[in-house]
């Protein structure tokens, strides 16, 4: 891209020009570049580029789209609907076939560029949905807090593991702790939190002080029952774990190493989106709280969390299935 608006501005007629437009073209990721960065340089090179003599704003074409031989469309596109043309369209599973499919874009009349690309998804159908990662990865527990009253500590809580399937009463607070383990040192994480839809956070605004902190290398093991790597995190260490608030871990200070780092938590319907722009290799703990409203059966999908401008970095945890019971 920074090669383009060189070339356009020092010499419009290189014949590099349109070679290395045709390469960003085909490069996309559906209707965007690999990340949020690669696609803002790319939409401002090409706004310089079609502002040149390339003339593509003043096109005059007609073309037709079919699928495994059904035409999905015939358009027409002049200077005045080229901004405005369609830009997608969606393919009726009724034309798509096991194998292979054919899509056909045919030239009916005119000279102009047409530009094209071809975008399929794929669901996965397993249930529950198993835990994965790349470089990082995650995991999410839940703990159930009930509180009573103490002789020292006047109101506590105690925090009781809530494994899947298991059921809490509407009134009661679930607090969520996610794990990290990050392989390397890494920039501009975001771990999104599909939290179950009868749970909502107990906060009421976003940006309120969230922090990451660092397991000490001894509380990995506790906690995971081996040395903390991925494996550890997906493989059978998952039954090892201590409940009762980690009593047996010692003071709470002794779990962490003193590293923080910050995390800005955004409040969504559907989801907690956290934000974190630097995070050292190790391994890290995130804690926040959400409170049981509405009476069900919910399945809290996989966290997902992935490195913003490196998307082949990514990992999500496993699926858990929660229902929440009217308070007796």
């Amino acid at each position: 891209s920074f090669a383009l608006r060189a070339l356009l501005a020092i010499d419009p007629q290189n014949k590099l020009i349109e070679p290395v437009t045709n390469w960003l073209i085909k490069n996309r990721r559906g209707a965007q570049w690999s990340n949020t960065r690669d696609t803002a340089i790319t939409v401002l090179a090409l706004n310089d580029y079609l502002r040149s003599a390339s003339g593509e704003l003043k096109p005059e074409l007609e073309y037709e789209l079919s699928v495994n031989g059904n035409t999905i469309v015939n358009k027409r596109l002049t200077a005045v609907d080229a901004l405005s043309a369609p830009s997608q369209f969606v393919i009726d599973p009724k034309y798509i076939r096991d194998g292979a499919n054919e899509i056909r874009i045919l030239r009916k009349s005119g000279n102009s560029p047409l530009y094209f690309a071809a975008q399929a998804s794929f669901f996965s159908l397993e249930e529950p949905i198993k835990a994965a990662g790349n470089e990082i990865f995650v995991r999410r527990e839940y703990y159930k807090l009930v509180g009573h009253q103490t002789l020292l500590k006047g109101y506590a809580y105690e925090r009781l593991p809530l494994r899947d399937g298991e059921a809490v009463q509407s009134g009661d607070r679930v607090e969520v702790v996610v794990t990290i383990e990050a392989k390397n040192n890494y920039e501009y994480l975001l771990f999104e939190d599909l939290k179950p839809a009868g749970l909502e956070s107990i906060r009421i605004r976003s940006g309120e002080p969230l922090s990451a902190r660092e397991l000490k290398s001894g509380a990995v093991e506790r906690k995971f029952g081996g040395n903390g790597s991925g494996e550890a995190h997906h493989g059978v260490a998952q039954s090892s774990l201590l409940d009762h608030g980690y009593a047996a871990e010692g003071a709470e200070a002794n779990r962490y190493t003193g590293r923080d780092s910050y995390v800005y938590q955004e409040l969504r319907d559907r989801k907690i989106a956290l934000f974190i722009s630097k995070l050292p290799q190790g391994v890290w703990e995130i804690r926040y709280d959400l409170r049981a409203e509405s009476p069900g059966s919910f399945h809290a999908l996989p966290m997902l969390g992935q490195a913003m401008y490196v998307p082949e970095i990514h990992c999500n945890d496993e699926e858990v299935r929660i229902s929440v019971e009217d308070k007796k």
